[in-house]
């Protein structure tokens, strides 16, 4: 149920602004949806964060990770936005907010784990990454690590990120 909803997220973005190759336009999609993307440096291990209230949203990034990582977590968030309603933060009114810190990365929360896999659908969606990997196996690419490489390359992603998209898609065993 759970992975069908975030396959649905990732569709209806993907269809809404005709991305057919990569790497996919995320702080594009981001702004064109009304989320004011910021940037500014972050001590400590959070990546960024997605606040709501009933006046705006705002995808806010740790300026200090790399651009990649940047990207990832703009999707991450977005999957926050399209999926969850976030927790509430009570300044001198109520907002919503999710952060993405190493509890994100951790894979025990529910709704980290859903926009995690958000963000991999978003990036790397599976239907191009199968094309991408049927095309350099053609070309002959040596190994494992050459192919991650070259995916993360066209993805734009992380080879970590691409690693586990490859293994989460059947195309390697962990």
């Amino acid at each position: 149920m759970a992975d069908r909803k975030v396959q649905r997220g990732v569709a209806e973005l993907l269809t809404k602004y005709g991305i057919h190759t990569s790497p996919t336009p995320v702080e594009p999609i981001a702004r064109s949806e009304g989320i004011q993307v910021v940037r500014a440096p972050a001590s400590g291990s959070e990546s960024g964060f997605l606040l709501r209230d009933a006046e705006r949203v705002v995808i806010g990034i740790n300026s200090q990770t790399s651009r990649r990582r940047q990207r990832f977590t703009i999707a991450h968030e977005l999957g926050h936005w399209k999926l969850h309603d976030g927790r509430p933060l009570i300044v001198d009114h109520t907002i919503r907010i999710n952060k993405r810190d190493q509890v994100s990365s951790a894979a025990t929360d529910y709704e980290e784990i859903e926009a995690n896999a958000f963000a991999a659908a978003l990036l790397m969606p599976a239907e191009l990454v199968q094309a991408a990997v049927d095309r350099e196996q053609k070309t002959g690419i040596e190994s494992r690590d050459d192919l991650i490489q070259a995916l993360a390359e066209e993805f734009d992603v992380s080879s970590e990120a691409m690693g586990y998209r490859l293994i989460n898609l059947g195309v390697f065993t962990s």
